[in-house]
């Protein structure tokens, strides 16, 4: 069954517009695998997405397979303005690329994706909900996706790279805003396919 959710749950790496051949899409495969893996040993990830996957259908939530992409894309350099793992991401660039590849149109900034989704409790959250913080000032100007167990997957900012962080944290304690799901969240997508795959 791992093995059919790990090639299931592929797709990720790619620059939007290029769908991936056969042979690079098992790679990005066992490469998205590994890293669930290890997020998971580290305890940085409370869960197994992939095994949310139906075994049947290969199918699962979209906001699922947004976290995933994100997953993904673990140790990319964060770039200012970057939507892409060839080119690194800033926050709300990781954020769209990967609910891009889960079917989900989101806009580009962070402050832009808080209104354009629906409010949740932090008692609410469920994995794939985004979260959204104030670091400088009044208006919204951080996102990540969160992952359970009070963790977010992110772009932090210059000099770091995709990495996981806790809403226990202090610092992101003191400068979260709130919370957001996609009104698509909860539809199903064949797990690993990005949206020009269809």
């Amino acid at each position: 069954m791992l093995a059919t959710a790990v090639a299931l749950g592929s797709g990720c790496a790619s620059p939007p517009g290029h769908a991936p051949g056969g042979d690079e899409r098992a790679s990005k495969a066992e490469e998205a695998a590994a890293l669930l893996d290890e997020a998971q040993r580290r305890s940085e990830l409370p869960y197994n997405p992939l095994e949310t996957i139906d075994t049947l259908s290969g199918m699962h939530p979209r906001a699922i397979e947004a976290v995933i992409q994100a997953v993904s894309q673990l140790g990319t350099p964060y770039r200012w303005g970057g939507e892409s793992a060839d080119h690194g991401f800033d926050c709300s660039g990781l954020t769209q690329h990967a609910f891009k590849a889960a079917s989900i149109d989101l806009p580009r900034t962070s402050a832009q994706q808080y209104r354009a989704t629906k409010r949740i409790e932090r008692d609410a959250l469920r994995p794939g909900d985004l979260v959204f913080f104030r670091l400088n000032g009044k208006r919204v100007d951080h996102v990540g996706i969160y992952v359970g167990g009070d963790r977010f997957i992110h772009a932090p900012s210059r000099g770091k790279t995709v990495s996981f962080a806790s809403l226990d944290n202090v610092f992101w304690s003191r400068k979260y805003v709130g919370a957001g799901r996609a009104a698509e969240a909860n539809e199903l997508q064949l797990a690993g396919n990005r949206p020009e795959d269809f």
